[in-house]
Order: C-alpha cells, then sequence, then structure tokens
C-alpha cells in the first residue's frame, strides 16, 4: 500500500501580478479539489517578506493518484497559465510525507460552514484573506481542506504564524475585520479549535478575537452543570458502589461527573449563555448583569430542588 505523498511547487511572481495569482489559485484549488486522491492544498509565502517567492504544497493519499494529477490535463493547463504572472516556477519534486520537516509554528484550527451555494465564493475568500495575512510578519502559511462529508460538512484551515505575538496581530487587524465582515454572506458559522483557554473543548472561542470567554464565567458555568451531577450520583450511585474499594468507586463517580459535563450540561449551558459569554463592549453593562441574575435564579432553583435528596 503506498504512503500518503507531498508535491512541492514553488511559484516567483511578477511584481503587480498578485490579483492574477489569486484567481489562479481559485481555479487550482478547485480543480485539485475534485481529483481522486487529493487530501489538501496548503500555499505559503517565502518567510522573507519582501519575497515575491510563493510555495506550493499538495498532499495526496497515494503516490499514484500524485501521479496521475501530475498527468493530467488539468495540471498542465494550470502550469501554462503561470506564464501569465509568474517570472519562473518549479512544480517538483515529491517527498514522502513522514520525510517533510515541519517548522515549529503557532496554528489555529479554524472550522467553517459554508452557506448552501457559496462554495465557490469561499474558495475565493479565502484567497484573498491568505494574501492579506501574508503581508504580515510571522505568516507561515495556510492550510485549507474541504470537507469530507460533502458540501454540508465543515471546511478546514490551519493558520500558521511562527510566535503568538503575530498571529494576534494579524487576528486582531483592520484589515482582517474586513474580510470577515465581508464573509458574512459566505460563511454560517466557523469554530476556533486553539487552545486558549482554560477549559478547551468545553467552550468556543470568539471567531472575532481568538480569546476565550473569561474564566470566571466559565468556572460558573460549570459549577451550575457539575453541581446537580454530583448531588444525583451521590444518591442514586454511590451506595451501588459502597462495596468498592473507596479509590475505584471515586474513580467510577469522577467518570460519570466528566462525561456528564462534557457531554451534557456545558454543551447545553454554552449553547443558552453564549450571549453572555462574549460581550461586544456596547451592552455589555446590562448583559453582564443579566446573566449574573439568571445564573443566581437557576442555581437557587437546583438548590431547591435537590434539598432533601440526599437525606432521604
Amino acid at each position: 500500500m503506498s504512503a500518503p505523498i507531498v508535491l512541492i511547487a514553488t511559484i516567483t511572481l511578477r511584481p503587480g501580478s498578485e490579483q492574477a495569482f489569486t484567481d489562479w489559485q481559485v481555479r487550482h484549488d478547485a480543480a485539485i479539489a475534485k481529483f481522486p486522491g487529493s487530501i489538501s492544498t496548503d500555499i505559503m509565502p517565502a518567510g522573507d517578506a519582501a519575497s515575491r517567492k510563493w510555495t506550493i504544497v499538495l498532499n495526496f493519499e497515494k503516490k499514484e493518484q500524485l501521479a496521475a494529477w501530475q498527468q493530467s490535463k488539468e495540471r498542465a493547463a494550470l502550469v501554462a497559465e503561470t506564464s501569465q504572472f509568474a517570472e519562473k516556477g518549479d512544480f517538483g519534486p515529491t517527498i514522502p510525507t513522514d520525510s517533510k520537516e515541519a517548522e515549529p509554528t503557532i496554528t489555529e484550527v479554524i472550522l467553517s460552514k459554508v452557506k448552501p451555494g457559496q462554495t465557490e465564493a469561499y474558495r475565493a475568500w479565502t484567497v484573498r484573506i491568505q494574501m492579506a495575512q501574508a503581508k504580515y510578519p510571522g505568516y507561515r502559511g495556510m492550510y485549507l481542506q474541504p470537507p469530507n462529508s460533502g458540501p454540508e460538512g465543515h471546511w478546514t484551515t490551519l493558520l500558521r504564524f511562527d510566535t503568538m505575538e503575530h498571529l494576534l496581530a494579524w487576528k486582531s487587524s483592520p484589515e482582517r475585520a474586513a474580510l470577515l465582515h465581508e464573509a458574512r454572506d459566505i460563511i454560517e458559522s466557523e469554530e476556533l479549535m486553539r487552545l486558549a483557554t482554560s477549559f478547551p473543548g468545553w467552550v468556543p472561542i470568539n471567531p472575532a478575537t481568538g480569546k476565550g470567554p473569561p474564566n470566571w464565567k466559565t468556572a460558573l458555568l460549570v459549577l451550575l452543570g457539575l453541581y446537580p451531577v454530583v448531588v444525583l450520583e451521590l444518591r442514586f450511585l454511590n451506595p451501588h458502589l459502597a462495596s468498592l474499594n473507596p479509590s475505584l468507586a471515586t474513580f467510577i463517580g469522577n467518570v460519570g461527573s466528566v462525561a456528564a459535563t462534557s457531554f451534557i450540561t456545558m454543551p447545553l449551558f454554552v449553547s443558552w449563555f453564549s450571549w453572555w459569554l462574549f460581550l461586544d463592549g456596547k451592552t455589555s453593562k446590562s448583559r453582564e448583569a443579566l446573566g449574573l441574575v439568571l445564573l443566581a435564579v437557576l442555581f437557587a432553583i437546583e438548590i431547591a430542588l435537590l434539598w432533601n435528596l440526599l437525606l432521604k
């Protein structure tokens, strides 16, 4: 069985040909995404900000499928088009993925759900945002993978910078904000998976800032979901574990608590309080207060409902 394979190509642009290269990228990515065995396309600028040399990394499942792409009419036509905007290009060689050396980077994973009928517009938008972020210090490339489950799935983007400071500089830039505003008609939802919160996997990250909610807000939601789970375990589960070693019984109880919190209560409460976790600054004080009042009411309801449960 053939191992996954990578094709590395380079293109040096003529001055002023960025738009032609952008248009070509859209056609290139659309063509290769339909080709059997294609996994992803990764297009990166040179480390030197003044350089006009770009690197294209194509990932294929098997070397035979990559070879078929290299011999295809679609690729031949795309390579021929590069003469219109490139000073020179090198479209080989191929290397096994296990020999590809990875440069240390900060990577942010972005899962995007594209609105129906907006796939081509999304491809064009990703090229524009890639061209914009390539101008910022520390940019190390963007990996874009189409959904594996058809048009209704999520697109996966890996955004790479050399340091967290450079990544945050790009994410807080007016240029990025304008591009995100432009994408509102294209992208239905977006989730960032960089581990930037104290409870990774339980709470989302704000796509506009790349930051999670304040830790104290997340802690209150965890407490809201964990408290009833623990009380119910003490009442209904612990009596059945009394004959076990206390260490094992505690472990089983903790497994249940963590599972219930991770897969039931936290997804529910994060959805309910999403309007409160991230505040826009305009109505922050009133919404902050309203969220705290609602949490206080919910805590009181939980305590009242479970007040006598452990006395039975």
